[in-house]
């Protein structure tokens, strides 16, 4: 803290007006701090200015960041919004302020550590565990890559890319966990238990992905630290449970479904399968998410498979759409007319009104006064 006033002394006595907080974070402001940890000081520059402080420097074999972060980052930071939730709300939590321009600042800076504390609470779980769901395409984009680098049969792009999957898994178990790490990556195995939910192979897939040398190996690893990883989000995704009626899942909707399956019908009738496909895709998966919200609260377009939200769907023995080859567009007209009046059914049993009208009179005479 010696070498911490050489750079806070002068940053204050030049630009005092320019500064509206200085702190520290890490291992320091945590309490467990060695003799080899470097420090880290930060300084919230006042709205619209940049005064020219910033350093980052070795002195003696160890490093002093002492580095700018605007407001709008370090709220980033608090809400894991700018580089992820796993690390950066850290910075928020921990942080020690050294010198604040007013007390209005130490207000701003504590609002944004009880913004870090509240996305650990109760009543921001479904928050996360949909942000979770998010970032888990994350996951599999990187997947991807890593086939690229096996293909080509470089260990460097495999183990690049396999440490990639492993950040980006740990920032979907973060998120739902609403847990985020106090330590930097070189620690993060010993704080695998701060992850109630988690794979079982997790410790094992991040060793051999560190340190195997078959490009591989490294993606067999992360392929089945993907699955498991996948399996642990769908069962906390599974946990959330905020049945609707009928009524609020249904009201109003039948014109808007009458008319997806319309266009159903009139890509038949012109004998154009890709349209045909892609408009039964598109109602089955509508009406199938809307009966699914009579059961969950939760379902991720980007995240769920169409079987994971389709049981309700399926239960109630509508027809399938999207199984019809599409080549037979005599079959899916007739299966789209089905599904038709199987949802007139159902909602005339659910006392939900159809919102449709034979003339524009029976409409007229519908209007209240």
């Amino acid at each position: 803290f010696t070498i911490a006033d050489l750079l806070i002394a002068p940053a204050l006595e030049m630009h005092r007006e320019e500064i509206d907080i200085i702190g520290y974070y890490g291992s320091y402001a945590q309490g467990q701090a060695t003799p080899r940890s470097d420090l880290d000081i930060f300084y919230i520059p006042a709205e619209g200015k940049h005064p020219p402080v910033g350093r980052t420097v070795l002195i003696e074999g160890l490093l002093f960041d002492f580095w700018a972060i605007p407001w709008a980052t370090m709220e980033g930071f608090a809400s894991g919004n700018i580089r992820g939730w796993s690390f950066a709300p850290a910075i928020v939590a921990h942080a020690t302020i050294l010198y604040a321009r007013s007390a209005d600042h130490v207000a701003r800076f504590t609002a944004l550590k009880q913004h870090v504390h509240a996305l650990q609470q109760p009543a921001a779980r479904a928050q996360m565990i949909e942000r979770a769901l998010q970032a888990f395409t994350h996951v599999l984009a990187h997947v991807g890559n890593l086939r690229l680098a096996v293909a080509g049969d470089d260990l460097a792009d495999a183990r690049h890319t396999g440490w990639m999957v492993i950040l980006s898994v740990w920032e979907c178990l973060a998120l739902a966990n609403q847990r985020f790490v106090d330590r930097g990556w070189s620690n993060l195995i010993e704080q695998i238990p701060r992850l109630p939910a988690r794979p079982a192979n997790l410790e094992q897939a991040m060793i051999v992905i560190s340190t195997s040398n078959d490009p591989a190996a490294i993606a067999r690893a992360a392929e089945q630290l993907a699955i498991t990883t996948r399996q642990t989000l769908r069962q906390v995704q599974q946990s959330l449970h905020a049945e609707q009626t009928a009524h609020a899942c249904f009201d109003n909707s039948y014109p808007e479904i009458k008319d997806g399956l319309r266009k159903v019908l009139s890509a038949c009738e012109r004998q154009q399968p890709v349209s045909a496909s892609v408009a039964a895709w598109s109602i089955q998966v509508e009406i199938s998410r809307m009966f699914n919200a009579l059961q969950y609260s939760a379902d991720n377009p980007t995240f769920n498979i169409y079987s994971e939200f389709a049981s309700a769907y399926r239960q109630l023995g509508f027809a399938d759409l999207m199984q019809v080859d599409p080549s037979d567009l005599a079959l899916l007209a007739e299966r789209t007319r089905l599904v038709d009046q199987q949802l007139r059914q159902w909602l005339q049993a659910h006392s939900i009104e159809l919102c449709e009208f034979a003339t524009r009179a029976e409409f007229a005479r519908s209007t209240p006064e």
